[in-house]
């Protein structure tokens, strides 16, 4: 009798017997039962922590406190809202750095007053990326864990576990920010390039890399990952060396676009490709415009060990040192249980790509990164991509040797792991540094005072007709002031481009912050300030934001 593989086929290669052949369908079409019925529980759970948890937070006011997040949905407001109604000047609405997927997702959403001005357009972006992020990571850890031996199959309910329920990232999807959608998009896409790496056809290759493209146009982070990505697909690809070289090159082909596309975006509508990383709203120029805030940063400059303890500690926020911990024992098991084919397990080196990529941007200067609550928190949930190595690597440390206790082992990790968040949240979900980090920089801050009170002014005396103003940083005071872009003559307008000697007659509202660019537009051209001056009386001063009313 011939020796015969799981799947009904002969050792020597020729097809094994009808029985057998019939007996391995049954059993994947058992473990694709199984596998269904996980991804349904996961993304049900998911779908009920992402409603419940929204819930909580908008009803306690504690999902659109980011600054960031309020500037995220405003670009989208602009491009619908925009009084040219040209696609390109609507366009042009985007801007620079921010990437734009984001915003893309927003349209259809940012219409609605309501949701645009409570930023639950961006919450619900980030609601819907959280399911599929959560769905992503437990087929990635089924691909990486589950075999015919059922018990195997707890491993990925407890990768989706360490995710859904970690609260830094649960807070975070009820927010208009990009890191849930970031996490989402970088999860789907290793998962669907480890998945290709399994098993090599066209169709899985170009699907991974249309998902590293759309990465590559969600945050930054993204970039290095598909750097690394196209030299791991040359090094897994089957084949000899021009096979080879095909298949990286089609690949490389798709996920160029994307970066291709931005500086092209940038250079079109600024003349510099590389405004997204030189210009007066890149991290370098944000540092430059407050090196007096910031000037303690450069104390992590050219450090790689503080650099990395920085970002250690990041992590540690928002996922949990325990939950790290675990992971790392994970990581050592499944090293040891799998020496020999470890290497094939190298598209997951990719999701840790993000991590290495912000200690080499602290190194260089090009980010600020403060994860310390005693004496500060910025940019805290930098830390947040770690949590997808962290939750695929924790079910690891689970021996499969020990069928005796595989239950005992499974219950220890999820305990360890609900104690471990029990404890993030021990001050409550206010209490979590990445809710901080938003309470303290956009409500507690001194320019987030100063943004307040002008808004509330502004809604208790609204203006009757065109608004000039520039909205980098005064972004809010349309949103909460009872504005509209369509009734505001900003930066992104062709008039503001016009704008000299006189301000526009129908213009009856003016609002200057301090060094703004309308600010210094206005002192460099006497005959502006002198219109200002003549046409217009202060009626507010809030420290540096002044609002002038056409006399």
């Amino acid at each position: 009798m011939r020796a015969e593989t799981a799947a009904g086929v002969a050792i020597d290669g020729s097809p094994g017997t009808p029985a057998a052949v019939e007996s391995a369908s049954i059993v994947d079409s058992v473990q694709r039962a199984r596998q269904r019925r996980g991804v349904l529980i996961v993304a049900a759970t998911a779908l009920g922590v992402s409603i419940l948890s929204l819930a909580y937070f908008y009803h306690r006011g504690m999902t659109n406190l980011y600054l960031d997040g309020i500037a995220h949905v405003n670009i989208a407001r602009k491009v619908v809202d925009s009084s040219e109604h040209s696609l390109w000047r609507q366009y042009l609405q985007i801007g620079s750095p921010w990437l734009p997927v984001h915003t893309v997702l927003m349209l259809p959403l940012v219409w609605n007053d309501f949701m645009w001005r409570t930023g639950l357009a961006g919450s619900l972006v980030s609601m819907a990326a959280f399911v599929v992020a959560a769905v992503s990571m437990y087929l990635l850890a089924w691909d990486l864990y589950a075999t015919r031996d059922k018990r195997t199959h707890l491993l990925p309910l407890i990768t989706a576990g360490v995710f859904v329920f970690n609260p830094a990232v649960v807070y975070m999807q009820a927010t208009p920010m990009t890191e849930s959608l970031f996490v989402a998009v970088l999860a789907t896409a290793v998962l669907m390039l480890y998945r290709w790496s399994r098993k090599q056809t066209t169709a899985r290759l170009l699907a991974a890399a249309v998902a590293i493209l759309i990465a590559t146009l969600t945050r930054y982070e993204a970039w290095p990952v598909a750097a690394l990505s196209v030299a791991l697909v040359l090094l897994y690809s089957e084949g000899r060396a021009p096979e080879r070289l095909r298949s990286a090159a089609l690949y490389s082909g798709v996920v160029l676009i994307g970066p291709l596309y931005w500086l092209w975006h940038n250079w079109a509508i600024f003349g510099n490709p590389f405004e997204f990383l030189t210009g007066p709203y890149s991290a370098r120029g944000l540092f430059s415009q407050n090196r007096a805030t910031l000037g303690w940063s450069t104390i992590f400059v050219g450090h790689p060990l503080l650099d990395i303890v920085l970002m250690l500690i990041s992590a540690a926020v928002c996922v949990g040192p325990l939950v790290i911990l675990l992971s790392a024992g994970g990581v050592a098991r499944l090293a040891a249980r799998r020496r020999s084919r470890i290497l094939n397990e190298g598209m997951l080196l990719l999701l840790a790509v993000p991590f290495i990529f912000h200690v080499v941007s602290l190194y260089r200067g090009e980010i600020q990164v403060f994860p310390i609550s005693a004496f500060g928190l910025l940019n805290v949930r930098y830390g947040l991509p770690t949590v997808l190595p962290v939750a695929l690597l924790v079910p690891g440390i689970i021996s499969l040797n020990k069928p005796g206790s595989l239950r005992l082992q499974t219950g220890l990790v999820l305990a360890a792991a609900v104690l471990q968040y029990g404890w993030l949240l021990s001050g409550g979900p206010s209490g979590l540094d990445v809710y901080q980090e938003a309470y303290r920089n956009g409500v507690n801050s001194r320019t987030a005072r100063e943004l307040s009170k002008s808004s509330a002014f502004l809604s208790e005396n609204p203006a009757k007709s065109m608004v000039l103003m520039h909205t980098g940083a005064l972004g809010p005071l349309v949103s909460r002031g009872g504005l509209r872009f369509s009734n505001v003559i900003h930066e992104g307008n062709a008039r503001w481009h016009s704008l000299s000697h006189r301000i526009p007659d129908d213009v009856t509202t003016v609002i200057i912050q301090d060094r703004d660019l309308l600010d210094e537009r206005i002192r460099s051209d006497s005959d502006l300030q002198r219109d200002l001056t003549e046409s217009f009386r202060e009626v507010f001063h809030e420290s540096r934001i002044h609002i002038y009313k056409r006399n």
